[in-house]
């Protein structure tokens, strides 16, 4: 081979050497995807993400998929506001989910807030 020969394939393997890394570069996300939920926090408004955390120990599956729409729809702009909790386990029961959410009755006696268990006992 001659000297020109060399020197040309040098050029190709140098310029494929750098095809490949730029592919390579490429392939790889740059930005990592934040998680569905992470997403949604910002539009959710009073109690929502209780609702939220109660339906996704509940009905996991069910409720990604409806947080994944809903992601959908805020980044669209479709949703008016922020979304309270109240709203939120309306869908969820539209959808016939019976989300159960912990629930607390507090009485304010003599300076101090007190649970209505503790009250009568």
């Amino acid at each position: 081979m001659s000297g020109e020969d060399l020197e040309l394939k040098r050029i190709q393997m140098r310029k494929l050497r750098q095809l490949m890394q730029t592919a390579q570069g490429l392939g790889q996300p740059k930005a990592v995807e934040k998680d569905p939920m992470e997403r949604l926090k910002p539009f959710l408004g009073d109690r929502a993400e209780d609702v939220l955390n109660a339906a996704l120990e509940q009905y996991p599956e069910q409720t990604k998929a409806i947080i994944g729409k809903l992601v959908e729809l805020a980044e669209k702009g479709a949703l008016q506001g922020k979304v309270d909790g109240g709203t939120l386990l309306q869908l969820f029961r539209r959808l016939g989910m019976r989300v159960k959410l912990e629930t607390e009755i507090l009485v304010y006696k003599e300076g101090e807030y007190k649970r209505l268990s503790e009250m009568l006992r």
